[in-house]
């Protein structure tokens, strides 16, 4: 790779050799827009035109605020062009309260200091009235704005290098703000074509996709794999997605699309959503890939158990341990055979041991998230940062050829993240026989009587109860001042107001069955209660608050 090997040099090079190629089939609306690279290249150079107009500079960041629309490929890729960092947020919807939006992103604002907002005019006044020192920075996105405007000479581009900062990806856990990855173009396009080869990926594969670009999924697995290696995408709207599940494998049987990643909900997600007659042609689906949350061997049960007639196969189930700072996968199944289950027994492994589970105990069971894959390292470490042997629960360090360049303007928490070239995870998990297993992360961890548990695998169980929305439920602990010891607690949103005593006992009586643990207090809430940080995931701290809040 040379140092003019960049993602807008990759772009550049593909809409000049196969114009007509399609790059996208986007979905919105009912109504579907073919888009091929050369007009994707050519509606970027406008933006870039564009940019250069409000003065945006080389190395100036631009942050692209849009609703699902071909928009959010054009002024991302448009910034890249002009040698500017691009970075994707969230377009405030009426599901995220808007005190905790403003407010989030005031305060990364302020610290990330954008040349430019690149959003809808619907979004402009109540960026003037939260953020008004930003306002003056903003730059509607529409069709009209390329009225006057000559799309930039790709011949005069003040180009990024390879080890230039191409994007600042935001990533956020359920407890903190926002912190921006910062992402090279030599990293990105490195981990692209060493992900692409432990699939098989090539060029002409189409992904099917309904996951917002503010998210390292469908950012780096999905857009820029397109850009990168110039596979087709099906692009679906993420909040019509929510309403009709269904949608996603209407795309993948009307694209022939190939490969398909998902969090662990949205399996169960689309099979809730499936009518018992309906029946899709998914054969041509290589993986449908589960990624970004713990995997459960039971949420892929009852995927194959529903879809198996459309064609889905054991072995077209996999998944992959990834992480916005090694830019996407750190780990992935083998696609010729299907990912392998663990069953441990419970009490070892809240212990932090793994042993085959026995007859008549209670027993855990996990996913296997694969080997490492090219140019990546991953070692299980304890506290005092010492390998510990297959088989041990530990923190998940990780050390590649495309590891991030720390978070931007956050010195401190990357010094404490990124040392000696190993990334500290927070994750945690084992190594059996050379593949890598996460149960949880370390502030999911709760510790109650001495025991391990973690707060996922809780909410997993809780969320089979029925009632309960599907990923709506947070377990929490707190200190019980009457015998000054951490109890657990659960907050679950339904579809109904159920009886609280009748709803307590099945979600007490489905925790106490599956992992011996009592739990002090369960709470039922109407929908939409939780708090959700503006990256969509539910906020324990949060959450933790409004409880103690309405708790005498």
């Amino acid at each position: 790779m040379t140092a003019s090997d960049t993602i807008g040099a990759r772009l550049l090079r593909r809409a000049n050799a196969r114009p007509d190629a399609v790059f996208s089939v986007f979905h919105a609306r009912g109504e579907t827009e073919t888009i091929t690279f050369g007009r994707v290249l050519e509606r970027s150079l406008r933006y870039t035109a564009v940019y250069a107009k409000y003065g945006i500079k080389r190395g100036d960041i631009v942050v692209v605020s849009l609703k699902h629309s071909p928009h959010l490929f054009y002024g991302f890729l448009g910034a890249l062009l002009a040698g500017a960092i691009p970075s994707f947020m969230p377009f405030p919807s009426s599901k995220q309260n808007p005190v905790h939006y403003w407010r989030d992103h005031g305060i990364l604002f302020d610290r990330i200091e954008p040349a430019a907002i690149l959003t809808y005019a619907e979004n402009a006044q109540a960026l003037a009235e939260h953020l008004p020192r930003f306002s003056a920075r903003t730059i509607i996105a529409s069709d009209a704005l390329f009225a006057d405007v000559t799309p930039a000479d790709a011949a005069l581009l003040d180009r990024a290098d390879a080890d230039d900062i191409a994007c600042l990806q935001h990533s956020s856990g359920t407890t903190s703000l926002k912190k921006g990855v910062m992402l090279t173009h030599r990293a990105i396009i490195a981990a692209i074509e060493s992900y692409a080869e432990s699939i098989g990926l090539t060029q002409g594969d189409c992904i099917a996709s309904w996951l917002p670009l503010y998210h390292d999924m469908g950012f780096i697995a999905c857009f820029m794999t397109s850009v990168v290696l110039g596979t087709r995408l099906a692009a679906l709207d993420p909040f019509e997605w929510v309403v009709r599940p269904t949608s996603l494998l209407d795309a993948l049987e009307r694209n022939r699309a190939s490969f398909c990643w998902l969090p662990n909900f949205a399996f169960s997600h689309i099979v809730n959503a499936a009518r018992p007659q309906a029946h899709w042609d998914l054969s041509g689906v290589r993986a449908f890939i589960n990624c970004s949350e713990p995997c459960k061997p039971a949420t892929f049960e009852r995927f194959l158990n529903r879809f198996s007639g459309s064609g889905v196969r054991p072995e077209s189930l996999h998944v992959s341990y990834a992480m916005a700072e090694n830019v996407f996968g750190v780990t992935q199944t083998a696609l010729d055979r299907p990912a392998r289950t663990m069953r441990c027994d419970a009490d070892a492994f809240a212990s932090g041991r793994i042993e085959p589970a026995q007859p008549e105990r209670l027993w855990t069971t996990h996913l296997s998230c694969g080997k490492p894959i090219a140019g990546v390292r991953v070692q299980i470490t304890d506290e005092g940062g010492q390998t510990l042997p297959d088989g041990t629960i530990g923190e998940i360090r990780i050390a590649s050829d495309f590891l991030f360049s720390g978070y931007h303007h956050l010195p401190e928490i990357t010094k404490k993240r990124l040392r000696n070239g190993w990334y500290h995870t927070g994750d945690l998990g084992f190594f059996l026989d050379g593949e890598l297993y996460v149960t949880g992360r370390l502030d999911d961890m709760l510790v109650l009587n001495g025991r391990n548990y973690y707060a996922h695998e809780i909410e997993a169980i809780v969320n089979d109860v029925p009632e309960v929305l599907p990923g709506r439920t947070v377990a929490l602990t707190i200190d019980d001042q009457r015998t000054d010891s951490a109890v657990a607690v659960v907050l679950a949103e339904t579809r109904s107001e159920p009886d609280a005593r009748t709803f307590g006992k099945a979600v007490r009586q489905a925790v106490q069955e599956r992992l011996g643990l009592a739990l002090h207090d369960v709470v039922s809430l109407t929908a939409g209660s939780l708090v959700k940080t503006t990256s969509g995931k539910i906020s324990r701290s949060e959450n933790k608050a409004l409880y103690l809040s309405k708790t005498p």
